[in-house]
This record gives C-alpha cells, structure tokens and sequence, in this order.
C-alpha cells in the first residue's frame, strides 16, 4: 500500500481519539463535496454508470456498510484498491493520481462513523438562508378567515345548482299549472342568486388550497379561469332575473314572464356548464368520457360459449352391445 493510503488510515484515527467519541464528519461539509467533484460527473443523475448514483441513498446502501470498512464495497473494492480497472475514480491524464489522501481519510472516517447520508437535506446555513427567503408575509386574521370559508366552496355548490334548476322547472310547468308554480319559481330564483353568490365568494377563497393563485383572465387556456368567471355570470345572471320575476309574480305581465323563461333556460344552461368545469378540476379533463371508456372499453370481446360436441354421423355404427 503506497504512502497516501497508509497516511489515510493512520489519520482518521488519530482524529477520533481527539475527538473524545464525537462524530468529526459532517456529510454535507466534507464528504458531499468530494463525491461531487470526484464521482458525481459519471455516478449522478445525468449517467449513472453500472446503474450507481452517489447521491442516492439506496444507491449508496449497497456499496457503503455503516460503520463497518471491511463490508463496504465503495472502500475495499474501489476507492483502495490495487487494480486499476476497478478504481475509483478512475486514473487520468487530467488525474493521475486520484483521490488524495486527506480525501480518503475523510470517506473512510465518515463510514467509521456511521456513513449518515441525507443528499437531499441543505446544510443549517443553507436552511437558514432559504428560510430568510421563503418565509412568508403573516397572514391576517381576516384573509386567515376568508380561506377557512373557502373549505366550504365543494360543499355549496349544490345549493345553487338545486335551486336555480328547479326555478327553471317550475317557471316551465307554471305556464301549464297555475300560478303557484310561478311563485315558486320565483321564491328558488331568489335562494338560488344568494347561493351562487355565496359560492363564488368561498371559491376564491378555496381556490390557494388547491394550488391556484392569482388572478387570471386567461380563459382560453386556463380552466380554472374558465369555471371562475362563467360562475360569476351566472351569480350576476341570477341577481338581474329577480326584478323581471318579481314583476312577473306581482303584475303577471307575459312579456316579462317570457324574458324570465329566456334568461332561466340561460342560467340553466351555466350551471350546467359550471358544475361540468368544477368536475374537470377535481376529476381532470374528460372525466366522464374516460370513466366511460373503462367500464365500457371498445375493444371488449363477447364472451364466447364453447360448443357443443358434434353429434355423430350418420352411418356410423353404434358401440356393440354387450353381449348378456
């Protein structure tokens, strides 16, 4: 063993004496940086030669045994190895001698020392730094309630949908049975507006839950901006037919009845679409047809009966009988 490698294993010992029992690597202050600079170009997430990544933890669970040199293959097969084909890193013209000794020492006390690998986990400095960055604002008591409310938006949608549907309908049946029904009609358009409207408060209030910030207009290409804005013309379409139903139901002008039926068969046809889009968001895109295509598949074959065996031929003599 030449002198570098006889300097490595002489020094981590030495450290551990002096350091009373305390561990005196820290990966991401000492060994994190030799991996990247001397293993990371051929053993990382860009190539993985052999299949191997220092900076994956499984990876580096096969060749790197806790606390035990002799069992980690990294150390025994590669990184002292005599062979030339199989170290690590490999020689070059660039470097030809490879690792430095204070390099081996440092890998070889890491794995002496428990081999705590956490690639992925910043240092305290960088935490802290990024948590000085990324802390957000306080939020106010108020905004804090305005996003509680949102939790309700799932929930209270339906209110709007019932009611403003069955204001339809009963605007359509009043022209065949009465006036009651007209009244009804009307007492549901009302319900239905301050629902829609309370729906659309909490769902921009549950909108940040689910990830959508921002106010977009977008609403070729975005589909929350879609179900957004076309919830908020039907809120709004619901408030303008309350005073044509309100003349309607006070006057029983007929002109004024036909423009309720008009805008209802609109707002109708927007909650449809609305509760349509809202289903998009939860489900994805396409929810129905893809629900659909599984239960019913095109390419599914008709369960074939297995036929009967072929009677047999005319002409053909029957087994002779048994002779008593």
């Amino acid at each position: 063993m030449n002198l570098r490698f006889l300097i490595g294993f002489l020094l981590s010992p030495c450290l551990i004496s002096l350091a009373g029992g305390q561990e005196i690597v820290d990966f991401h202050r000492d060994v994190r940086p030799i991996l990247e600079i001397r293993c990371l170009k051929c053993h990382g997430p860009d190539e993985a030669k052999n299949d191997f990544r220092v900076d994956d933890a499984e990876s580096m669970s096969y060749y790197v045994e806790s606390g035990d040199l002799e069992s980690s293959s990294l150390w025994a097969d590669y990184l002292i190895t005599e062979d030339e084909d199989m170290k690590m890193p490999p020689i070059t013209p660039e470097d030809p001698h490879g690792m430095s000794a204070a390099e081996l020492a440092t890998v070889k006390l890491w794995i002496e020392e428990g081999a705590k690998f956490d690639w992925r986990t910043e240092t305290k400095a960088e935490e802290e730094a990024a948590a000085a960055e990324e802390a957000p604002a306080e939020l106010s008591t108020a905004y804090k309630l305005f996003l509680f409310q949102g939790l309700f938006h799932p929930a209270s949608t339906h209110f709007p949908i019932a009611l403003l549907s069955i204001s339809m309908a009963f605007l359509l049946v009043s022209f065949f049975a009465g006036k009651s029904f007209e009244t009804a009609a009307y007492y549901c358009l009302c319900c239905g507006a301050l629902a829609a409207v309370g729906a659309c408060v909490m769902g921009w209030g549950y909108a940040p839950d689910k990830g959508y910030m921002g106010l977009s207009f977008d609403v070729m290409n975005s589909s929350i901006a879609r179900h957004r804005w076309l919830g908020i013309l039907v809120a709004a379409g619901s408030l303008v037919l309350i005073p044509f139903a309100r003349t309607t139901v006070k006057s029983d002008e007929g002109k004024m009845k036909s423009l309720w039926l008009i805008g209802a068969l609109v707002i109708g046809l927007g909650v449809s679409i609305v509760g349509y889009q809202g289903g998009e968001l939860t489900y994805g895109e396409d929810h129905y047809a893809k629900e659909f295509e599984r239960l019913f598949p095109a390419d599914e074959k008709p369960v074939e009966t297995k036929a009967e065996p072929a009677a047999s031929a005319e002409g053909e003599e029957a087994p002779a009988e048994e002779s008593e």
